[in-house]
């Protein structure tokens, strides 16, 4: 094999692999995390909201950026009311709480 068709071989390589773990780092949109969120909870929602800002918050010692939000959920007592907060770098739901008293 010809010295240029082995570097042209590796260059192409290297930059694969940059690529990638460059786009696998980037964090979720937040129309991305409300989806992901939808899919995850068994009831069917019958109103949604997310901000589209980040936060920076601390829960269980742990450092995240995050998106949060709200959905509403129709069941035969009336509505229920529930906030969430999602990581914004993974989409891992790290908190759903309801908000009726």
């Amino acid at each position: 094999m010809k010295t240029s068709t082995i570097l042209g071989t590796i260059i192409g390589f290297a930059a694969g692999v940059l690529l990638t773990k460059q786009l696998s780092s980037r964090p979720i949109t937040p129309e991305l995390a409300l989806k992901t969120l939808k899919q995850k909870v068994p009831s069917k929602m019958s109103g949604s909201w997310i901000y589209t800002i980040k936060e920076s918050v601390e829960m269980n010692g742990l450092s995240y950026n995050v998106y949060k939000g709200g959905f509403t959920q129709s069941t035969s007592s009336g509505e229920e009311h529930y906030l969430f907060t999602v990581d914004a770098d993974t989409g891992s739901v790290l908190e759903i709480a309801n908000t009726n008293i």
